[in-house]
């Protein structure tokens, strides 16, 4: 851990959609090394000589670097503890300091808090996007985040087990989906999935949603499990830190491709690395901007053999859904008039879009 007084935070320039020139910087103006951000939807290239803003406040006691924050949980969860095990070493006041990507409307943190608080983590948490000093400010070694390609370095998964420790192996009489339904049709997502969730009731499964518990009840969940199905979205990110030798545990895509941080989370805890299950058979959006937003369309029989040779299901009595069923789940959360688009379709809605706007 390194110790730095007299630092300062600039909030830099944009200098594209995705980069800004934010740093943390010595007070001669100079980055700190190591405080850069390195995230899907962020990348920050420090001044090489920044000015303190002269309205800059001022954060008296000891402060801990913690990465960076979004609104997304999934985000946090990827981004923002890698550094909190130095917190063992820090007196119990230190203020926890988050940098957040610049926007015109600053979202809610809520989510911050929330996951601090369930790791019983009570320190004061401050975010921001410059103009402030720093009496003391520590640097810690990044253990975990999409800097380190979210591949654990060295005592991360012993400060976690720690944080959440258990005391039973994973019960292979407890099989759980971990479903997207109570996300509402509007959310990128499988058609037919509450269809999936009557297939797999019927082989014994719970239906979990993960929106109606609290971190601590989704953490006991995903631990006590002996198996796991999960629709692709961030709760996969809350399992791959506590997943356990003895599970076995799927994840379904609704797109094409994982993003290769959860690809490489799936793997990186010791146990049976959790499957990715790709049987996409179309895929369409709705006249929406967000690629996030996308609707697939499952091939259930690929699915149904996919997860029998996994020993997740037994294959008897497993049914694809109608056509019938599958448009009208498609369909569900459009307005009236609007239009499914293929690939090519919504290319091109896009570019008409961007047209409107005057952008190239």
């Amino acid at each position: 851990m390194t110790l730095i007084r007299d630092a300062f935070c600039s909030p830099g320039q944009r200098i594209d959609r995705k980069t800004s020139s934010f740093g943390l910087h010595f007070a001669d103006g100079s980055p700190i090394p190591g405080t850069d951000i390195q995230s899907s939807s962020w990348v920050t290239q420090a001044e090489a000589r920044a000015t303190p803003d002269a309205a800059a406040h001022r954060i008296f006691g000891p402060v801990l670097f913690g990465g960076s924050v979004d609104k997304q949980f999934g985000f946090v969860l990827l981004n923002a503890l890698g550094r909190l095990p130095a917190l063992e070493g820090l007196p119990p006041e230190t203020t926890l300091f988050f940098a957040a990507k610049p926007q015109a409307r600053p979202p809610s943190y809520a989510v911050v808090p929330l996951i601090l608080r369930a790791l019983g983590v009570r320190n004061p948490i401050l975010i921001g996007q410059g103009g402030l000093w720093f009496d003391t400010l520590h640097l810690a070694p990044d253990l975990f985040s999409e800097a380190t390609g979210c591949r654990a370095q060295p005592g991360f998964y012993d400060w976690i087990d720690q944080r959440w420790p258990v005391d039973q192996p994973p019960d292979p009489a407890i099989s759980v989906y971990v479903t997207r339904t109570a996300l509402g049709p509007e959310a990128g997502r499988f058609a037919c999935e509450d269809h999936l969730e009557t297939l797999l009731a019927q082989q014994g499964y719970q239906i979990f949603v993960p929106e109606q518990h609290s971190i601590a009840e989704q953490v006991a969940m995903f631990q006590r499990a002996g198996r796991l199905i999960f629709a692709e979205g961030s709760a996969v990110h809350l399992f791959s830190l506590v997943r356990r030798p003895g599970q076995i545990s799927a994840v379904i895509h609704r797109r094409p491709e994982l993003p290769a941080v959860m690809l490489a989370q799936m793997a990186d805890r010791a146990g049976e690395p959790t499957r990715a299950v790709n049987v996409i058979a179309d895929v369409f959006w709705p006249p929406r901007r967000g690629d996030h937003l996308g609707l697939s369309v499952l091939d259930f029989a690929a699915l149904g053999r996919e997860l029998a040779a996994m020993g997740l299901i037994d294959a008897q009595g497993w049914q694809a859904p109608s056509e019938a069923m599958v448009q009208a789940s498609l369909r569900a959360g459009l307005k009236e008039g609007d239009p499914l688009l293929t690939r090519a379709e919504r290319a091109g809605w896009l570019r008409q879009l961007r047209e409107k706007k005057g952008k190239p």
